[in-house]
C-alpha cells in the first residue's frame, strides 16, 4: 500500500488544492451555456482587454 504524506506542509498543500477544486466547482455550478455568438464577442473583448494590458505596461 502506498503512504500518505501526513506531513504539515503536504496536508497544507492537499487543503488549498481542495479549496480550489471546491472553487471552482462552485463557479461551473453558476455557470450557464452560451451561443456561439456570445462567446465570439466575449473572445474579442478579452483579447483587446489583453492589448490594453500590455500597451498600459509598456507606457509605464
Amino acid at each position: 500500500m502506498k503512504r500518505v504524506d501526513m506531513s504539515p506542509s503536504a496536508i497544507a498543500r492537499r487543503l488549498k488544492q481542495m479549496e480550489q477544486l471546491r472553487r471552482l466547482s462552485l463557479s461551473l455550478m453558476k455557470a450557464k451555456a452560451i451561443g456561439e455568438e456570445e462567446a465570439l464577442e466575449l473572445r474579442r473583448s478579452f483579447r483587446e482587454r489583453k492589448r490594453n494590458e500590455a500597451a498600459e505596461n509598456a507606457a509605464h
